[in-house]
């Protein structure tokens, strides 16, 4: 699987990789994924993440 690279956007490879899985889990768009998992305290402490600083969808 190819995943992005941790320089260009200040994400981590494998945080990339997850929130991918949970969008194919989910069938869901990943604007949809995002929303969700940054309100999901759980989600945000497993991936290190406080809200406002997940990627952007594009």
């Amino acid at each position: 699987m190819q995943i992005s690279h941790p320089a260009g956007n200040g994400v981590a490879g494998w945080k990339h990789a997850v929130l991918h899985f949970l969008r194919l889990h989910m069938d869901a768009t990943l604007q949809e994924v995002l929303d969700w998992a940054e309100e999901m305290e759980r989600v945000r402490a497993a991936l290190v993440l406080e809200r406002g600083e997940f990627p952007g969808p594009s």
